[in-house]
């Protein structure tokens, strides 16, 4: 039977950028109703011209991805000829899987064609593209923790050996997860009797399944690992050797953080299954990491797991770094330039640092425009890139009604370079923010504790104190001159993608995307106001139109604006 295929749009968005020709891996999650492809590989170019191997890009990321994505298919970008056709894929198709195909051809619009290849033969098939909240209905996202303290012989044999060996705690029958906040506990089970994984979390939940906020599923999980032994295990056990040795030894604190994506359909067995297959490739991830360092003659440091949320990527990215190593080091950079050209990234933005990190807890709404209506024919949607939080009045117990505005817009800008993975700092407190003001000599001591406004160049200021970003100030004569602005805010959207600030009389608001008519000329506003005073209730937000699109009659035409448009760095 032929499977139903379907696409992330940020795949697509991804491919419009791709300045030439390539061929790579589809890699994605198989459900019941669908094959559910989220991204691609890109094979590198070698000295001669010719292409590596093709999966060669996947093999180097595999652990690194969720446990529940695997291997789909090929992909062939800038080519009239079918992926799978050619001699370079000699070798690496087993035709048995019946791997998904998808070409399509570098021009103004994507023309794409996608099918499988059965027996060798290409057979074309429709396919749906889905956009994020439309992914968002059908995965949960699994998070287990995992820790241990290991004694292991500094050498690359005795490393590897020890993680063979070590393997053997993350058997089937040996393991069993907690789901956190609850009494739910899940292990291997015998018998068709199963819960799903969408059952599980509307019983944590209480929500029918349904998220209001229209985030990501989560279930955060502990690992127990049984010490009964089985009887099989205690029979054929033999008596231990005493070897002495002068081999140094490394106490190695392991901490592994797997991450996998579940369809809500998938049984409490394949659940087990996808949470220990989350633990083994950290797991690998982990040894690698020793091995290398053995490799480079490096002095031992602690490996710490992340999982980095990824700019227009609908997963996350698991990154095992030396603890206490800073992001500009050499080999951080060396691994982080080996990820970015496998995904054919730019190295001009930062997605494998630590502060790229998915958020533990998060005690504000991001992304709140999410969910909102698309484009309509004839215009062109420009939007912030990346992920924000939305900071409002009267948020965490905090009565700034009446003049705060231009604070939390600073701090949702705050959290945008914090998310893009920019900084590490914590947001700034309005107290923080006021005396940054005063530190600069911008404002006097009186200043301090205040409820007096600010505006962009007051914003700009605190940027470059805090993060020594610089911003663009536009000024604008009035909000009627707004409307003419919509080629030159679409540009800052497509080059820098960063939340703008705009002040106008005694009140702020953040621009977070423009949707722009290039034959009328017109232009709509996507607008974050930091003015809403009410509980953190995504629905409420967007019916209420505290985050929507807004036409130009809802700036006041008398009044004067200035917005500051930061600049984002160029490092990665």
């Amino acid at each position: 039977m032929t499977p139903k295929l379907c696409f992330s749009r940020s795949l697509f968005q991804r491919l419009k950028a791709m300045k030439s020709a390539f061929k790579g891996c589809l890699y994605g999650v198989k459900t019941q109703e669908c094959i559910l492809i989220l991204g691609f590989t890109v094979s590198q170019t070698l000295d001669d011209g010719t292409f590596a191997r093709v999966d060669d890009g996947f093999n180097v990321i595999k652990n690194n991805l969720p446990a529940g994505i695997d291997f789909c298919g090929y992909i062939t970008v800038g080519s009239d000829e079918l992926p799978g056709a050619g001699s370079d894929l000699k070798g690496n198709v087993n035709l048995s899987q019946n791997p998904i195909l998808l070409t399509c051809k570098l021009e103004e619009e994507l023309k794409a064609t996608a099918g499988v290849l059965v027996e060798g033969i290409f057979r074309e098939i429709p396919h749906e593209t889905l956009e994020y909240s439309e992914i968002l209905e059908k995965l949960c996202l699994l998070r287990v923790e995992f820790s241990a303290n290991l004694l292991v012989e500094e050498s690359a044999q005795s490393i590897k050996n020890f993680f063979r060996e070590f393997e053997k705690k993350f058997l089937p029958r040996r393991l069993y997860f907690h789901v956190k906040g609850s009494d739910i506990f899940i292990g291997a089970q015998k018998g068709d009797k199963q819960v799903t994984v969408g059952n599980i979390y509307s019983q944590i939940k209480n929500d029918g399944g349904k998220s209001k906020n229209k985030n990501l599923r989560t279930l955060n999980l502990a690992t127990l690992v049984s010490r009964t032994e089985h009887r099989e295990e205690l029979v054929n056990r033999s008596c231990a050797k005493i070897e002495f040795s002068c081999t140094r030894k490394l106490s190695i604190p392991l901490v592994l953080e797997g991450v996998a994506l579940a369809p809500l359909e998938a049984t409490s067995n394949q659940l087990h299954d996808l949470l220990t297959e989350s633990l083994l490739r950290n797991l690998r991830l982990v040894e690698e990491g020793l091995l290398r360092g053995i490799d480079e003659d490096r002095e031992f440091l602690l490996l710490k797991p992340f999982n980095a949320q990824m700019i227009n990527f609908p997963h996350t990215f698991l990154c095992v770094w030396p603890e206490s190593v800073d992001e500009s080091n050499h080999v951080l950079k060396d691994r982080r330039r080996i990820f970015h050209k496998v995904f054919g990234l730019p190295p001009t933005k930062p997605f494998f640092r630590r502060p790229n990190a998915l958020p533990q807890t998060v005690d504000v709404l991001l992304n709140t425009h999410v969910g909102l209506k698309g484009a309509l024919p004839g215009w062109q949607q420009h939007l912030v890139q990346g992920s924000y939080g939305y900071y409002h009045y009267m948020q965490h117990n905090y009565n700034d009604s009446g003049w705060g505005c231009a604070y939390r817009s600073l701090q949702t800008i705050f959290s945008w370079f914090k998310l893009q993975g920019y900084t590490e700092k914590p947001i700034p407190s309005h107290y923080d923010i006021q005396e940054a003001l005063v530190s600069m000599g911008d404002k006097p001591r009186a200043f301090l504790g205040s409820s007096q406004w600010i505006g962009s160049t007051e914003v700009s200021l605190c940027l470059e104190k805090f993060l020594n970003i610089s911003s663009r100030i536009m000024y604008v004569q009035s909000g009627r001159d707004l409307a003419d602005k919509g080629t030159e805010l679409a540009m800052h959207f497509e080059s820098q993608g960063t939340p703008i600030m705009i002040g106008g009389g005694v009140l702020a608001h953040t621009i977070i995307g423009v949707d722009y008519n290039r034959e009328t000329g017109e232009t709509k506003f996507l607008i974050l106001d930091p003015h809403y005073t009410g509980a953190e209730d995504l629905q409420t937000i967007q019916q209420k139109g505290f985050c929507n699109w807004k036409t130009a009659n809802f700036w006041d035409k008398k009044t004067f604006y200035n917005l500051c448009m930061p600049i984002r760095p160029i490092e990665f």
